[in-house]
């Protein structure tokens, strides 16, 4: 069965939904394949956007890239243990414009600090995990209301290295976060917010948190602490689905976003999460012993299909 490329279809049955959840089994492969089939379709509706209104010289360049992503997917089925992989595929790796590479890229991050995290624990048991959430107010230009965001948890974090009890983040010993962005519900403007798993021994005090972040902000005090409990990756997934949120907005907010945001570092950590990589290519590592291969290729009009070839 080693290297055998199969035909026929896979059984049907529902598979985890977590985007981390890559190394699911046989059973999962189906509903593994539609929603990357729906994510291709949103990189060509994305593609398609971009090819409409060509701003830039490269932008013919970008679209063809987005448009051919996911073009193809080399599955490999190991039978002893019962996983699957992404052996190949062919990626665009614009993660903020695709969502087939976004999906991927939240998966290798998902994986890489959970790792770490399970070290982290073994080492300090009396760290827990916290999902902080902080917002600022919505604004017409993002580039502005970005770097006010960013600046302002900048400042948080230097007064809490430097201003040793006048900062509510001094209990985080080691966090990751990431910028999300999108189109505020009530007002239509740019929305955006940071998402952060923060380990401390205690709750960070969302009250104080609050003060703190309104009087570094100037015009937000809406900030959220909350516990993850059972199973770290539904809370860490907040972090790193970051990406696939830009593919939720119509393609041309999508693009407005990639035009401004495109170059700058959405994703980083800092204490006891710093030095973290997540890797680069979106294809995961092979695994030992027999396998049967699935190549799917994307068909238009009709999604992605079983071929032998």
């Amino acid at each position: 069965m080693d290297g055998e490329r199969q035909g026929a279809r896979p059984p049907k049955e529902k598979a985890p939904d977590l985007a981390g959840s890559e190394a699911s089994g046989i059973e999962g492969l189906p509903q593994r394949v539609v929603r990357y089939g729906d994510a291709k379709k949103r990189a060509l509706d994305v593609a398609e956007y971009i090819s409409t209104h060509r701003l830039e010289v490269k932008d013919k360049t970008t679209a063809r890239r987005v448009g051919n992503c996911g073009s193809y997917l080399l599955f490999r089925h190991y039978l002893q243990p019962n996983l699957v992989r992404l052996h190949a595929a062919e990626f665009c790796k614009k993660h903020l414009l695709c969502p087939l590479c976004a999906i991927r890229r939240g998966a290798k991050a998902l994986d890489a600090y959970l790792t770490r995290w399970e070290v982290i624990r073994a080492e300090k048991p009396a760290l827990r995990p916290f999902l902080v959430t902080l917002t600022i107010k919505d604004g017409p230009d993002l580039d502005e209301r970005f770097r006010h965001l960013k600046g302002s948890f900048q400042r948080l974090q230097r007064r809490a290295n430097r201003q040793r009890g006048n900062s509510a983040w001094e209990a985080v010993k080691g966090a990751v976060w990431s910028y999300e962005v999108k189109k505020g519900k009530g007002s239509g403007d740019w929305h955006p917010h940071l998402h952060a798993i923060a380990l401390c021994e205690a709750p960070p005090s969302s009250a104080r948190l609050s003060r703190e972040w309104h009087e570094l902000t100037g015009d937000s005090f809406i900030v959220d602490v909350r516990p993850i409990e059972g199973d770290p990756a539904e809370g860490f997934m907040e972090v790193f689905k970051y990406a696939v949120k830009f593919s939720d907005m119509a393609p041309g907010e999508t693009v407005a976003a990639w035009r401004t945001l495109r170059g700058i570092r959405l994703l980083d950590s800092g204490g006891l999460f710093r030095g973290v990589e997540v890797p680069e290519e979106l294809t995961d590592e092979p695994l030992e012993g027999p396998f049967v291969e699935w190549l799917y290729r994307w068909f238009q009009g009709r999604g992605y299909g079983l071929t032998q070839d």
